[in-house]
């Protein structure tokens, strides 16, 4: 098999405790150095290092530059096929190597290991984190191996590509569903306590599994609403459900060389400039019309001293026209956490499915509680703002006008945090709405996503999948040909 050299952003190696990550790995279906002797107490924090390594770093990356949060700085290149959208199989495939080549192989060991020795709260888990990853690779690229992925001890070298709708979506419920099932036996006397080696919901004492339990519901709740009419007793269930109140994120970075959040070590630490990523003029302006306080959470004062300006989404003006000491730079921190399930989104989440269902006062609750999260994680007060007559007060006149109001709260609030799935919200709701006009055109309604100048697709059209990479169709011949960047899923809008 071809091997290939996975650059694991320097983050696992740093953090675990007796753990070389910087490896050589083969592809997805071969891997004969891979260590299965490792004890789940070491694999567990690998496991989940390795998904916030790539969902923290390139999908966070990607989702806020087309989410219009940042744009490509005009006088420097590094994200600029990216942002222009002129993508090719052959552009990038860690987003698909480093999950399945890594962290879904150390969370199947842990899977397999807990359930062979009845240590459930590891089992747990791993059975989590390993069901969101699945779920951001379907919502990422459609059909993937799924059922016959990491069988490579089954002698299965090319597995097939599964159907999103039909068996992915439908497995990762279940696995979801098993650790709900189980959710009695996962604080029993007698398990392994673990601490420290859960970079989520660790601490110096034995973690609380109570929480792990309410992800499995919050994502499932995400999950069920990709087809919410189909789903919907199951979806009111849920709202009646335990679900998360707390972040579910990996917060345990530094400062220090490859220690830091995924993103700031690849962007800032690891590139020749920090001035690539540019504050984009769709969610600048916007922040700046309202007053929001988090304006100067997300981008640092112009160089110059002239404020906070934001660029055009893929302009590239001249620096003799814009000095680049004009345009604000996008604020990343090097202890910026990853986050998996944000409390705020699955309020977020709450909000939506009861405008769907109809409990107009259900709906503002959640949301008032949503933007008032979103405020919180930057120290903000969101009060005046979602108080009747508010700049964000809940807007209940008809179904449009809730998913409008929740869904473009939801877009801010995915800022330098969850990028990657208000692209997803993007694609599956069509909010915040792909307008025809830019910002300082007579016309244009502030938060809405603007055309991209320079874009490699058609007017009006958006990326709505990433491609299968090249590494995949050159070592697996049941990968399918390769999709248009902009050809809808199944439960794309």
């Amino acid at each position: 098999m071809k091997r290939i050299n996975l650059i694991y952003t320097g983050l696992v190696s740093c953090l675990l405790l007796a753990f070389t990550a910087c490896s050589d790995y083969l592809d997805i279906n071969d891997n004969p150095n891979y260590p299965s002797n490792v004890e789940p107490n070491t694999l567990l924090p690998s496991g989940i290092a390795g998904v916030a390594a790539e969902v923290g770093n390139h999908y966070q990356l990607y989702g806020g530059l087309w989410m219009q949060h940042y744009t490509q700085n005009h006088v420097t290149n590094q994200y600029n096929s990216l942002c222009t959208y002129s993508i090719s199989n052959a552009s990038d495939s860690r987003m698909w190597s480093i999950p399945y080549a890594n962290a879904l192989p150390d969370l199947d060991l842990v899977i397999k290991k807990g359930e062979a020795s009845g240590e459930w709260n590891y089992w747990a888990i791993a059975k989590v984190m390993t069901a969101f990853m699945y779920h951001v690779l379907v919502d990422s690229y459609g059909s993937i191996p799924f059922t016959e992925a990491l069988k490579a001890d089954d002698g299965i070298y090319a597995p097939k590509f599964d159907d999103s709708k039909t068996v992915v979506y439908p497995g990762i419920i279940a696995m979801l569903d098993e650790v709900i099932a189980k959710s009695g036996e996962l604080s029993a006397p007698g398990l392994p306590v673990i601490s420290i080696q859960d970079y989520v919901f660790g601490s110096s004492k034995n973690t609380d599994m109570t929480k792990w339990v309410a992800f499995a519901k919050s994502l499932k709740l995400k999950l069920l609403m990709r087809d919410f009419n189909a789903n919907k007793s199951s979806i009111e269930a849920l709202l009646n459900d335990e679900l998360l109140t707390v972040d579910a994120k990996m917060d345990v970075f530094q400062d220090l060389e490859n220690k830091s959040n995924p993103l700031y070590e690849n962007d800032r630490r690891k590139l020749n400039t920090p001035n690539n990523l540019n504050a984009c003029v769709t969610l600048c302006d916007y922040l700046k019309k309202y007053d929001d306080p988090r304006l100067t959470e997300f981008f640092n004062q112009n160089p110059d001293g002239s404020g906070i300006t934001g660029l055009k989404y893929g302009d590239r003006p001249s620096s003799a026209t814009l000095p680049i000491s004009a345009v604000s730079i996008a604020i990343l921190s090097p202890v910026d956490p990853v986050y998996f399930m944000s409390a705020a989104e699955v309020a977020f989440l709450k909000a939506e499915a009861y405008a769907r269902l109809g409990n107009v006062a259900k709906a503002k609750e959640a949301y008032n509680d949503a933007v008032t999260k979103a405020f919180e994680r930057w120290n903000k007060d969101a009060s005046t703002f979602i108080a009747d007559g508010g700049a964000y007060a809940f807007d209940s006149k008809d179904l449009n006008s809730m998913l409008t109001c929740i869904l473009t709260q939801k877009w801010i609030a995915s800022t330098r945090c969850q990028a990657w799935d208000a692209w997803f919200d993007f694609n599956r709701t069509g909010i915040p709405a792909l307008g025809s006009k830019h910002v300082d055109e007579d016309g244009y309604v502030f938060g809405q996503l603007t055309p991209c100048t320079g874009s490699a697709l058609g007017a009006g059209e958006f990326p709505r999948r990433l491609l299968y990479p090249k590494t995949s169709s050159d070592n697996n011949p049941n990968t399918p040909e390769v999709i248009p960047l902009a050809e809808k899923q199944w439960w794309h809008k």
